[in-house]
């Protein structure tokens, strides 16, 4: 049996070895982006939070590639995973330390706890959705929308509360 038919046009594949590759590329760019955006965030004279807004609006491109026919060649999308990589994982210890800056004093604890309840049930939860969505459509489009669309909302939600916090610090 061939693979189902696709949605969005012909479907490329790459072999196993050729895929364990870009996802060893892409572990390895997180790695660099968890160093690389963490040294950008700790130096930064725009704060943190313009490196998670960057973060999120990189990851964001990143995935509108991959809907685009040019995100159906292997040699784009393997870029584009290892773009990925290094912002979709790097963003966490800018994301940690944006949370625990900005929590209200004495709530630290709490706002980092929550956060991250939020953000250990997104790990669990959404990789099966996505997967079920690719089965369901027999393409990945949907699943990079709904993770774009996550990303979007999330890009709305910190905005609103930096913009809250902007203004709660400029009135005092």
């Amino acid at each position: 049996m061939g693979q189902p038919p696709c949605s969005t046009g012909p479907r490329k594949s790459v072999g196993a070895g050729q895929a364990a590759l870009v996802l060893v590329a892409s572990q390895g760019a997180g790695v660099a982006g968890r160093i690389c955006l963490a040294a950008w965030s700790d130096r930064s004279r725009s704060g943190r939070y313009a490196i998670v807004l960057v973060c999120m609006v990189a990851v964001i491109v990143g995935l509108a590639v991959l809907m685009t026919p040019a995100g159906r060649a292997p040699v784009v999308a393997s870029g584009v995973f290892v773009w990925l990589g290094f912002f979709g994982f790097g963003w966490y210890g800018p994301w940690v330390a944006y949370v625990t800056e900005a929590a209200p004093p004495g709530k630290t604890g709490f706002a980092l706890g929550l956060a991250m309840s939020v953000n250990q049930i997104a790990i669990v939860t959404v990789p099966p959705v996505l997967g079920l969505l690719v089965d369901l459509t027999s393409s990945f489009t949907p699943a990079w929308a709904l993770l774009s669309l996550l990303t979007v909302v999330a890009l709305a939600v910190t905005a609103e509360a930096e913009l809250r916090t902007r203004r709660s610090v400029s009135d005092h």
